[in-house]
């Protein structure tokens, strides 16, 4: 991107974002690998992530002097929070209340721990016929961006974007969406250990 380039348009963005994942995420994939101890599903969250961020402030309209580091820097703030965690669940000291959702992994570990059913409705029944079958493809049967993509017949960075608009449409449903008592999920946190929307 040329320094002082404004984003206008959706195109334009689909078109920068991918020139910059095809072009940098498999450098930051490497350096989430080195600073994560291999762990390649927290790494792949951790790039994903700084990429959503990325993609985010495009559509807003950000400029961007240099992109690269950009998203270095947020791949980094993952990565540390990514730490941060590990050693507090090292330490047993992690409860709901104390956990922030900063990698898809975090968040999907969190509505699978609740464990409840109505939620699951939801979400599958707010979900088009294609959005399903990512979510199969994701989360159930564990495949990553590259072989999602293939398997769907489109390219990594559109399949990164797809993942993207699932999470986020995920959330919301999750953040709106209201649970009796039993469901361990509701608006509002309290000292239950109960998920908090805010």
């Amino acid at each position: 991107m040329k320094g002082g380039e404004t984003v206008k348009n959706e195109k334009q963005v689909n078109k920068l974002f991918e020139e910059c994942y095809g072009g940098y995420h498999k450098q930051l994939i490497n350096y989430c690998l080195a600073r994560l101890s291999g762990d390649r599903e927290k790494a792949d969250d951790c790039v994903h992530d700084a990429f959503t961020v990325f993609y985010e402030r495009l559509k807003a309209g950000e400029e961007f002097e240099n992109p690269r580091a950009f998203l270095y820097r947020t791949a980094e703030n993952f990565v540390r929070r990514q730490n941060e965690k590990t050693a507090k669940e090292a330490k047993n000291t992690v409860s709901l209340d104390d956990v922030e959702i900063s990698t898809e992994t975090e968040f999907f570990r969190i509505v699978e721990e609740t464990d409840f059913e109505k939620l699951a409705k939801e979400i599958l029944s707010a979900l088009t016929e294609t959005e399903k079958e990512i979510y199969t493809l994701r989360y159930d049967k564990k495949m990553g961006v590259e072989e999602m993509a293939k398997q769907m017949g489109v390219s990594r960075p559109a399949m990164s974007m797809k993942l993207m608009r699932l999470r986020n449409k995920i959330k919301e449903i999750v953040y709106n969406t209201d649970f009796e008592k039993g469901g361990k999920a509701n608006g509002n946190s309290n000292k239950e250990g109960t998920f908090s929307s805010s």
